[in-house]
């Protein structure tokens, strides 16, 4: 279980992440990168997400998740 600070964290990289231009999906735990290599702070902040569970791959396959 999460605690509340390890879920404001979770939705802060969820911000940073869409704000950089990446498709963050929490209901299914899915990042879709912008591109195949990503700045160091994304690639920071992506890390951080798999720790938490989430899958992350580029986004091949654009319009496929809804």
């Amino acid at each position: 279980m999460l605690t509340p600070r390890q879920k404001q964290r979770k939705y802060r990289l969820h911000y940073n992440l869409r704000r950089k231009g990446n498709e963050v999906y929490p209901k299914i735990k899915l990042v879709t990168m912008r591109a195949s290599e990503v700045s160091t702070s994304e690639d920071k902040w992506i890390r951080e997400l798999v720790d938490f569970g989430y899958s992350c791959g580029p986004g091949l396959f654009p319009g496929m998740i809804e």
